[in-house]
C-alpha cells in the first residue's frame, strides 16, 4: 500500500494547550499524507491552531465518534487512521501499516503504547499493550482500518463515550486486528491527575460495565474531561 493511501483524522475539543506542539509533530511525521482535524465545538483557540497546519472541519457537537466520522467522510484514502490530539505517531508509521494491510485477512489494527512519563506502573501497562485484550486497547493507540471495512461497519457509533471500545469490538468481527510493534507516545496526564491506580481501576470498571450493557451516557460521569 503506497503511503498516500492512508488518511489521518484528528478529533479535538479545547486542546489549545497542547495542540500546536502536537500538530507540529504530526506535520513532520505525516509529510505527504492527508490529515483532517475535526473540532467538536471548542471554546478555546483549538480550531485556529489547527487551521495553521491542516484541513479542518467542525462537527458542531462535542462527540468524538461524530467528529471522526466527519473526518473520514472528508478523505478518499484506502485506509483511515484515527489519532487523538495527545498521542504522537512514530516516525515512518505508514510503513508498518502498509505492510500488515497487504494481508487481506487484516482489517485494521493499532500501535503499542508508550507514555510520556517514566513510571513503573505505566511502563508495565504499556508493555501489556502488545497482547490482545479488551482492557488493553483504546483510541489513544491510533486505530487504523481499511476504508471499505469502515464503511461496511457504518463507522463509529454516535456515542458520548467509549466509542473506541465499541468500534474495536465491532471491527474484530470483520477480520484480523493487528497490533503493531511500533509505539505511539501518549500523554499520561489523566493518570497523573487522577492517580495511576485509581485511573486504571476506573478504566477496567467502565469497560466491564459497558460490556455488561451499561449505557455510555451513564458511564461518562466516571470519566470527567482532563485538560
Amino acid at each position: 500500500m503506497p503511503e498516500a493511501a492512508i488518511g489521518i483524522v484528528v478529533p479535538v475539543l479545547n486542546e489549545d494547550a497542547i495542540l500546536d506542539r502536537a500538530l507540529s509533530h504530526l506535520a513532520c511525521v505525516a509529510r505527504g499524507i492527508p490529515v483532517v482535524v475535526v473540532d467538536g465545538g471548542s471554546t478555546d483557540t483549538s480550531l485556529d491552531v489547527a487551521r495553521r497546519y491542516f484541513t479542518t472541519r467542525a462537527s458542531g457537537e462535542p462527540n468524538r465518534g461524530v467528529q471522526m466520522n466527519l473526518g473520514a467522510a472528508s478523505l478518499a484514502t484506502e485506509a483511515l487512521l484515527f489519532l487523538h490530539a495527545d498521542s504522537r505517531l512514530p516516525e515512518g508509521f505508514e510503513k508498518p501499516i502498509g505492510r500488515v494491510l497487504r494481508d487481506p485477512r487484516v482489517v485494521g489494527g493499532c500501535f503499542r503504547l508508550r507514555f510520556d512519563v517514566a513510571h513503573p506502573m505505566l511502563r508495565f501497562y504499556a508493555w501489556c499493550t502488545r497482547f490482545p485484550g479488551r482492557f488493553l486497547h483504546f483510541g489513544d493507540q491510533a486505530f487504523f482500518v481499511r476504508r471499505e471495512v469502515f464503511l461496511r461497519m457504518g463507522g463509529f457509533r454516535n456515542l458520548p463515550f467509549l466509542e473506541d471500545v465499541d468500534f474495536l469490538r465491532r471491527l474484530r468481527r470483520y477480520g484480523r486486528f493487528q497490533i503493531l510493534p511500533e509505539q505511539v507516545l501518549t500523554s499520561a496526564r489523566r493518570f497523573l491527575r487522577r492517580g495511576i491506580v485509581r485511573q486504571q481501576l476506573t478504566n477496567i470498571m467502565v469497560v466491564t460495565l459497558f460490556e455488561l450493557g451499561c449505557s455510555p451516557g451513564k458511564l461518562i460521569r466516571f470519566y470527567p474531561p482532563v485538560r
